[in-house]
């Protein structure tokens, strides 16, 4: 049709034939019923659409469309008059429809409309434009359950009058779908209002509005409940409150209210599944049994005329809503209401669209939702072969940060358990156990699993036997070096044989099997072959989720202090407290070793409440899950704070219950043996204090029989003792701090303040890099005097010294005080890094964070300094005396 301009076309005018009476309330703004409620939110939207040309109201039956715009025809700010038409589907006749049109027009008070004619439409448009246009005033046409067919006279019709009126007609058109107009023009333009579903779902203040309407009141908690079970919808939170009047628990139906209520079934079959076909019905009620669904999988589940269908469903029934890349769900409240409906009328096809979907979900490599609808398709043991075979036990056993899997198989049947005779059923049962700290169902379902096993062919039930080590591996490490490391050796062979890529593509399981060789060197006393171990893992662990990496960053931190490397063991414990806390079993043991590392810390910086908090954390963690090790470490650790609060007889007597076999190690025992001279030698009985430490041996040894020597005023014995130590670079930096100490305490005595002065000067260097300030708290009695005397000696180190009780005297400022306030702790540890000619990559590493987040400070840093480049930064913080 082409388009008339706006004048008078000659002109047979009047008004047009009255409509039917039946026909009289469907011109009419529906009439408000007590239980309306006004959402000015709404209304505000709709005051807007009506200041252009253009607004469309979608939404699903039920979603509260006409009340809204009924309600905003009522009080809201309409351009001018309003004239309504409620629209079925025998309306959509053009000459049923322009009949309705012309009488609302007419309702809302416009004059001069042409005369509906019998021939075609292109006068009766062009007139109709013509006498619209002509008006001062604007005038509103609500067209109600707008529907018209794609491609229809009726949609072509009254896109030309909207053109061809100009700015005096305003339309809102509410429909279930978008109507076949040329709203992307509109919505390019600016010119077109969009309401949707979203828009029209009830939020928790407006549920509480409609239930109060009804005389019901309800908990925040219970009124926020229902309204994410309802999803907002008009319909389901009006039919909950009518069940809710009078009931003795309001808040205990709206926590169970669902899709399945019969109140919301019985409207939504009426309103929703009776008016569709036979074949639309039908699809409708077998994608219920799947939370999303394509069109690929609508065929797989309704047959191979479904694709063609789904594209309509899509198109015209709003409760289907998108939700990525081609996949599609139902409302949450049709949806249960459907699923409802098919187990009622259909219960044997149930089972079987669960088991089509979990093949078909197998098949794309969905792996929890094919698990899932094998276990209610009633098929444990297939449900189990999926995550299996899949390689997904790791997930069951909770080491990545997903948690799907566990829960969804928590309740195997025993029945189907028992009559197993494959070990995958077991297995899963027994990762399930895992999961939930069931130690004795662990072995019981694992011992099943593995005489299952032992019964077939080495080379076959590769999954199956490596899910077997992995649960042995997580639920019980063994506590024997020798059994720990023929289990790794036997999950590494197993995983050398699967697909080249698998092991990338399965982060959670690697870095379980990096941890376990990391914790292997750290029970052979092997710190920096832990280190290497561990860094390797790392990775993995960052793909795997937060509870493998916390776990692998507690143990390089053991790693890294067990080396004196203490400011590393701090940057990487402030790593792993940015991650999630785990406090449930499995995961105790995952985080035992970040606390023992933070407690080894705060100790080393002489924060000895921190270091007990962290010390009392890693108790509790470790009692989830013992580790022999970690326990072992942490008695010796508070030994250690014992001694350095003053209380060693109570730090011998924590030694003494050390035991187990990590005690019996070798290594172990000579860092007993170091705490054990420590803890004697503070509680001033040097005989044993060198026994002790001449057993320990090496540097450390030598360290601290020197200290007896000095605690016993035997200088030359001293000397000689600690020298050889000042010449050993390779010795823990911990004892180099001691040893350098040492020396400039000797020096000082022995009247060579030169001597005394570098010494000392090395070691403040040293303690404050490391950020080791045990010996200069211990040492506080000759260092205070001392340092009082050398302010220029001072100076630099106040920010480390201050804290130990050491740097407070001196009335100079440390820095600018503006620069200082303004630098946070990061920064100044950034910037710390930067004055060691550090790459931003190297700095990334050293704190664990990504290169990024090292620009950003490097980036804050330059503006706070006023600078512009790395080395005047440093130059400039060296001025202020922040290095």
């Amino acid at each position: 049709m082409s388009e008339a301009p706006a004048q008078d076309p000659a002109s047979d005018r009047g008004r047009p034939t009255a409509p039917a009476p039946i026909a009289k309330a469907k011109v009419r703004v529906p009439g408000r019923r007590g239980w309306f409620i006004t959402r000015y939110r709404l209304t505000e939207r709709l005051d807007q659409g009506t200041r252009g040309p253009l607004t469309v109201v979608t939404g699903p039956p039920g979603a509260g469309k006409t009340v809204a715009a009924a309600s905003w025809a009522t009080v809201g700010d309409s351009p001018g008059p309003v004239a309504w038409v409620s629209l079925d589907e025998a309306d959509h006749e053009p000459h049923a429809f322009w009949s309705l049109v012309v009488a609302a027009l007419e309702q809302a008070g416009v004059t001069d409309l042409p005369r509906l004619a019998e021939q075609g439409h292109d006068m009766f448009c062009a007139r109709l434009m013509f006498a619209l246009s002509g008006r001062a005033a604007p005038v509103v046409l609500v067209l109600d359950d707008f529907r018209p067919p794609v491609g229809s006279e009726i949609a072509r019709d009254v896109a030309r009058v909207l053109k061809g009126a100009g700015p005096v007609l305003r339309l809102v058109l509410i429909s279930r779908t978008d109507p076949p107009f040329p709203l992307h023009r509109y919505r390019l333009t600016g010119e077109l209002v969009e309401i949707r579903s979203a828009d029209l779902a009830f939020d928790d203040g407006e549920t509480r509005t409609l239930l109060a309407h009804h005389g019901v009141s309800a908990a925040p908690e219970s009124i926020s409940a229902l309204c994410e079970r309802t999803e907002g919808w008009a319909a389901g939170l009006r039919l909950a409150a009518m069940t809710m009047e009078g009931h003795p628990d309001p808040d205990g139906f709206a926590a169970e209210f669902a899709g399945d209520d019969h109140a919301v079934v019985d409207y939504l079959v009426a309103e929703v599944l009776n008016a569709q076909a036979a074949a639309v019905r039908r699809l409708l009620l077998r994608l219920s049994v799947v939370e999303r669904f394509d069109a690929e999988l609508a065929t797989e589940l309704a047959g191979p005329d479904a694709g063609e269908l789904f594209a309509g469903l899509v198109r015209e029934n709003a409760f289907v809503l998108p939700v990525e890349h081609g996949w599609y769900r139902f409302h949450s409240v049709l949806g249960a209401a459907l699923n409802l409906t098919l187990r009622q009328e259909c219960p044997s096809d149930v089972p079987l669209l669960h088991r089509r979907a979990a093949e078909w979900f197998s098949r794309i490599g969905a792996l929890e939702e094919a698990a899932r609808h094998a276990v209610l398709a009633g098929d444990p043991a297939y449900a189990s072969r999926l995550v299996v075979d899949g390689l997904a036990i790791g997930r069951v056993l909770g080491l990545s940060d997903g948690r799907v899997l566990a829960p969804l198989l928590n309740d195997l049947p025993e029945r189907a358990l028992a009559e197993a005779a494959e070990p995958e059923p077991h297995l899963v049962a027994a990762a399930v156990s895992v999961d939930r700290g069931d130690d004795a169902g662990r072995a019981v379902h694992l011992t099943r699993a593995e005489r299952l096993l032992a019964d077939l062919p080495d080379d076959q039930a590769i999954p199956a036997r490596l899910a077997a080590g992995l649960i042995r591996l997580v639920a019980a490490c063994p506590e024997r070096q020798r059994d720990l490391r023929d289990l790794v050796h036997d999950l590494d062979a197993l995983l050398d044989t699967l697909p080249h890529g698998s092991r990338r593509d399965l982060p959670e399981l690697s870095a379980l099997v990096g941890y376990a060789h990391g914790l292997l060197e750290l029970r052979a006393g092997r710190p920096a072959r832990a280190e290497e171990e561990l860094r390797r893992a790392l990775p993995a662990a960052e793909t795997g989720g937060d509870l493998q990496r916390r776990r692998c960053l507690g143990a390089l931190a053991l790693a890294e202090a067990l080396q004196g490397g203490l400011g590393q063991a701090s940057r990487v414990t402030a790593a792993a407290a940015r991650l999630p806390e785990v406090s449930t079993d499995p995961a105790g043991r995952r985080v035992a070793a970040v606390h023992l590392a933070c407690a080894w810390v705060a100790l080393e910086d002489v924060r000895l409440d921190e270091a007990r908090t962290e010390l009392d954390k890693a108790r509790v963690a470790n009692a989830e899950s013992p580790d022999a090790l970690l326990s072992a470490l942490h008695d010796l650790l508070t030994a250690r704070l014992d001694v350095a609060a003053g209380h060693p007889d109570r730090a011998l007597s924590v030694l003494d219950a050390i035991g187990g076999d990590a005690a019996s190690t070798p290594w172990f025992r000579r860092r007993m043996r170091l705490v054990e001279a420590e803890a004697h030698l503070a509680g001033d009985a040097p005989v044993q204090a060198k026994r002790a430490a001449r057993a320990v041996g090496g540097a450390e040894g030598a360290v601290t029989l020197a200290r007896v020597h000095l605690h016993e005023r035997l200088l030359e014995a001293a000397s000689r003792t600690v020298r050889p130590v000042l010449r050993e670079p390779s010795a823990p930096a911990a004892v180099r701090v001691e040893a350098w100490l040492l020396d400039a305490c000797l020096a000082y005595r022995e009247d060579d303040p030169s001597r005394g002065r570098r010494s000392l000067e090395r070691a403040l260097r040293l303690g404050e890099r490391e950020r080791i300030g045990l010996p200069f708290a211990r040492a506080r009695n000759w260092l205070l005097p001392t340092l009082r005397q050398d302010p220029e000696l001072t100076r630099p180190h106040r920010r480390f010294l201050r804290p130990l009780g050491l740097g407070g005297s001196l009335d100079e400022p440390d820095a600018d005080p503006a620069v200082v306030a303004r630098l946070s702790e990061r920064e100044l540890e950034v910037l710390s890094l930067l004055s060691r000619m550090l790459t931003t990559d190297e700095i990334a590493t050293e704190m664990y964070i990504s290169v990024n987040t090292v620009k950003t400070h490097l980036k804050n840093i330059y503006r706070k300094l006023a600078v512009t480049r790395r080395g005047e930064a440093v130059r400039r913080a060296r001025r202020y005396r922040l290095l």
